[in-house]
């Protein structure tokens, strides 16, 4: 389905959210319209009289208004029978739209449609939007992320039965924390029941783009925030009963159903459900691919923000557009403000700000000047710290460490151990994972058991495991699945506020499960340099698979490895045909020693492509702890230009001087590896 929005269908979406979430100005703007199309058309009147003959039309716009205001003004007409007709008529339009019954006429419509836009009882005119069913934590980001989007071509309706103020002051919230510059404004609120098919008809859900099923979590709907079988079972209902009522009111094109599960049964029930509309049902498995973020960032920290950036609107994107006919080698050479990266059926992967700025055409071809010698490129995931820290016990853990089981099977040669560490009410749990074997290769002799806490202000005291922090590469802190209100990211941060007093605590690369965002905010305004996941990504993968679903099969891809459960694409099958890597420039290139300098991106992105055989492609790099991704700025320089994503200081502005780029030993690679079918 076309996503675009034509020109009359985007005047109608916006029409139809000013009317729904102003109507008192909406209706006050449309009785102005009103008497300015009555003055235009008396205006048009009076110039066709023949005493009015070569007078300006501004002129008779002043005779129009002064005759509509003031029939008895001084203005005087001949006896020609049409003058007195034409006058009669201007005189009437405005006595019906000046008048006071009139005036007291439209106030009881505005009366009357206030009325009813409080009930919610009127079908929306929409075209292609989103709708979101049901309300939870999570909505407030996804509609923050839409602001960095395409705002013309994108329209969300939220159908819940909360209170509706409450919503919009939480989303009003999200924007205030971050302090954004721009709101996004082309939302909807409907109070109603998703089960309901007369609130369906009303948000014309037939006609929308893509439908998000939300776990619903709140008293109205009776399931606890920490009940997830629960919840799980409320969506795959609310999912049969979207499949069901689609299929009774089947259209051209019928929209893409997201369904957030939290469990793997549910989300095969829901990807095997005989029933489901076409390839059109997407299960998000948000605790699964949490946890496949987490363990890739715990390898490799520097490709949090590089991650969090690709599955937002914010700078690059991914995008999916149709094979062209050169391959993706001419592709690169041609494209001046996009990135391709692979093939995936039918579609080809970019990297790009736009999807406007993707080269369809295949002039203007770029050549390298000198090759680069491929005996210095000598590729290699190693890393001199191999010991990753998991602090917590959480849903997310068992997909961890499934996913570094992963990591160490498709690189034998990175030398990775896992230590587990908690408080005592989860030491069960972890000796649970430490003794199943699924896990044995993760755990060295040493570390076999569980470092157990007995003081989480002091985590060190009165352990026997002799555990240190020498060979650490990071940390990750993860949050409790039953923790309340009140005590929200308590762990995570009381554990990280620990180990932050500790004199190696700098040399660490640390990973914070936060669910609450201005937790976040606490832990970077104490350290510019800690690495914070949250779910936030999850928040802006659900945006970007709102506006193109099929994004969830590359973004799986690119996060998981071989023979990882959550690689199945949507068609079931298992696919792992890229890697997105971290690598020091030092290991990445054999000897290098010295800084290397490059006249552009794409010389480099080239170099390391044909050097290594089409096996590596080099998409950014991180400097200084800054991450960068290759791709346009405002189209300044003739290559690929360079993009900064650092979430810490999104209001600066950019500015680049020259397009030249230099690799010192210690900086990283930021490379997609892929896999030869």
């Amino acid at each position: 389905m076309d996503n675009k929005l034509r020109f009359f269908e985007k005047l109608k979406n916006k029409l139809t959210v000013r009317a729904e979430n102003n109507p008192g100005v909406f209706m006050f703007l449309l009785i102005i319209a009103v008497n300015l199309a009555f003055v235009a058309l008396s205006t048009l009147l009076l110039v066709f009289l023949p005493e009015n003959k070569g007078r300006g039309f501004g002129e008779m716009i002043r005779f129009a208004f002064t005759l509509m205001v003031n029939p008895s003004g001084r203005y005087q007409y001949s006896d020609y029978p049409i003058s007195l007709i034409i006058t009669t008529v201007v005189v009437l339009l405005g006595m019906i739209s000046l008048t006071g019954g009139t005036v007291g006429f439209i106030t009881s419509i505005i009366t009357s449609v206030l009325e009813r836009s409080t009930s919610t009882r009127r079908h929306l005119r929409l075209k292609k939007h989103i709708v979101i069913l049901n309300y939870n934590h999570k909505v407030p980001s996804i509609i923050y992320d839409y602001c960095f989007d395409d705002m013309d071509n994108t329209y969300v309706v939220i159908l819940s039965d909360q209170d509706k103020k409450m919503i919009r002051d939480q989303i009003d919230n999200i924007f205030s924390v971050h302090q954004a510059g721009k709101k996004f404004k082309n939302i909807i609120i409907q109070n109603g029941s998703p089960f309901s098919k007369l609130d369906l008809d009303r948000i014309a859900i037939k006609d929308a783009r893509t439908i998000l099923l939300m776990t619903a979590v709140g008293e109205e709907d009776g399931i606890s925030k920490n009940d997830e079988r629960a919840q799980n079972f409320n969506i795959f209902k609310l999912f049969i009963f979207i499949n069901s009522y689609l299929n009774r009111n089947r259209s051209e094109s019928l929209p893409s159903i997201l369904a957030e599960v939290s469990d793997s049964k549910t989300e095969k029930l829901i990807r095997e459900y005989p029933f489901k509309t076409g390839d059109n049902s997407f299960p998000v498995n948000f605790n699964e691919l949490l946890g496949k973020i987490m363990a890739i960032t715990a390898v490799m920290p520097s490709l949090c923000d590089t991650i969090l950036h690709l599955i937002s609107f914010e700078g690059v994107e991914l995008y999916l557009e149709d094979i062209p006919s050169v391959s993706i080698q001419e592709d690169i050479k041609r494209q001046k403000s996009a990135l391709p990266i692979m093939d995936t059926g039918k579609k080809r992967l970019y990297i790009s700000e736009s999807e406007d700025l993707i080269n369809s055409s295949s002039a203007g071809s770029f050549q390298l000047k000198k090759p680069l010698p491929k005996e210095k490129l000598v590729p290699c995931i190693l890393n001199d710290k191999p010991k990753i820290l998991i602090i917590g016990c959480n849903s997310k853990l068992g997909h961890i460490l499934e996913s570094l089981v992963c990591f160490k099977q498709e690189y034998p040669e990175f030398h990775l151990t896992v230590v587990l560490m908690d408080t005592e009410e989860n030491e069960a749990k972890l000796r649970a994972y430490c003794s199943d074997p699924s896990y044995s290769a993760l755990f060295s002799a040493e570390n076999r058991e569980p470092v157990i806490v007995k003081d989480i202000f002091e985590p060190f005291s009165g352990t026997d495991s002799g555990f240190s922090l020498d060979e650490i590469n990071s940390v990750l802190f993860l949050s409790d699945d039953d923790c309340s209100e009140t005590n929200v990211d308590e762990k995570p941060l009381l554990f990280w506020n620990s180990l932050k007093r500790n004199d190696k605590f700098d040399t660490h690369n640390c990973i914070v499960e936060v669910l609450d965002m201005q937790n976040e905010n606490i832990i970077e305004r104490r350290n510019s340099d800690q690495v914070v996941v949250s779910e936030r990504f999850i928040s802006c993968l659900y945006a970007q698979l709102g506006k193109d679903p099929v994004r969830l099969d590359c973004i799986k891809d690119m996060i998981t490895f071989e023979s990882d459960e959550a690689s199945r694409n949507s068609k079931n099958d298992l696919s792992n045909e890229c890697n997105i890597l971290s690598v020091r420039t030092e290991l990445f290139f054999r000897n290098c020693k010295e800084p290397l300098r490059f006249s552009s991106k794409r010389e480099l992105i080239l170099w390391v492509f044909e050097a290594t055989d089409h096996a590596y492609l080099p998409i950014g790099c991180v400097k200084n702890n800054v991450s960068y991704l290759f791709s346009r700025t405002e189209g300044k320089n003739d290559g690929l230009d360079t993009s900064v994503l650092l979430p810490k200081s999104d209001n600066s502005d950019l500015k680049i001087v020259q397009n030249e780029l230099t690799l010192e030993p210690d900086d990283e690679m930021i490379v997609i590896m892929l896999t030869k079918n």
